[in-house]
């Protein structure tokens, strides 16, 4: 369903060569003692080289952001429904069979053997409002280092005041953000969708400088199309969902020229 080779053979020649560059000046920088911060950004620039895409979910807690994530997985990956307090940084990656591992505190590292993962890694924040203040300052060293980042609000409480002030954070990093509005089922009629949209994308207006994709989603309804044997069934809960919408979107984004642009 989707092409796992991101790269062609010359982009990856391209950055293995990036990568033994940055390598050589770690190893020429030593003999001058440089500062901690120094080794440890240069180790990070190679270790981003082969974390080739890096997809950062941010949002408030209950925004949705892991259910977002387990409808484009198509499988219960990520818990969802838990509090703030227990929530960790989830980073998903590429791996034969699913894993969990917790290197360190608020960090819980998972590998599950989607396609997509051997070149698209995803970090699942926990939230903008999270009350355990490690919390952000994790979500704020994963976020300056994202290709694409996703910024889930939810239809019934849109553009909060603290989601606010991260897109201003995002948008001082210069990232790229793609906007998901979220539980859009929960809206009664497409005037309501209209007029959310419409108010998600005047205030991402002023914060941005300019006009980010915003797409309206239904994450719950596209797991129950993934779930449902029902083919009538599933094919109209996902289009109910437009989930194939935003799917196309970060799958098609990341197979284009641009890409190597955005690392």
């Amino acid at each position: 369903m989707i092409s796992t080779e991101i790269l062609t053979e010359q982009q990856n020649e391209i950055r293995a060569a990036e990568r033994e560059t940055l390598r050589s000046l770690l190893a020429a920088i030593e003999p001058l003692e440089p500062s901690a911060d120094d080794q440890a950004a240069l180790r990070q620039a190679d270790l981003d080289l082969e974390e080739l895409f890096l997809l950062v979910v941010v949002g408030e807690f209950n925004a949705g952001k892991s259910a977002f994530i387990n409808a484009l997985l198509g499988e219960e990956v990520l818990p969802e429904g838990v509090t703030p307090t227990t929530a960790t940084i989830n980073l998903l990656r590429y791996g034969p069979q699913p894993t969990v591992r917790q290197p360190e505190d608020f960090v819980t590292e998972r590998t599950y053997p989607a396609d997509f993962l051997s070149e698209i890694s995803i970090v699942d924040t926990p939230g903008t409002n999270a009350i355990i203040r490690q919390h952000e300052q994790l979500t704020r060293t994963f976020v300056p280092r994202s290709d694409l980042v996703l910024f889930i609000t939810s239809a019934d409480r849109p553009f909060t005041e603290s989601e606010r002030g991260f897109m201003e954070t995002i948008r001082e990093w210069g990232k790229k953000i793609v906007l998901i509005l979220n539980k859009i089922d929960l809206l009664g009629s497409q005037a309501d969708l209209d007029r959310v949209t419409h108010f998600i994308e005047e205030n991402s207006v002023v914060l941005l400088g300019q006009k980010p994709e915003i797409f309206p989603v239904s994450a719950r309804l596209a797991k129950r199309a993934r779930a449902s044997d029902n083919f009538a069934e599933r094919d109209a809960l996902l289009h109910a969902s437009r989930f194939d919408e935003v799917e196309k979107y970060i799958f098609t984004t990341l197979d284009e020229a641009g890409r190597i642009r955005l690392k």
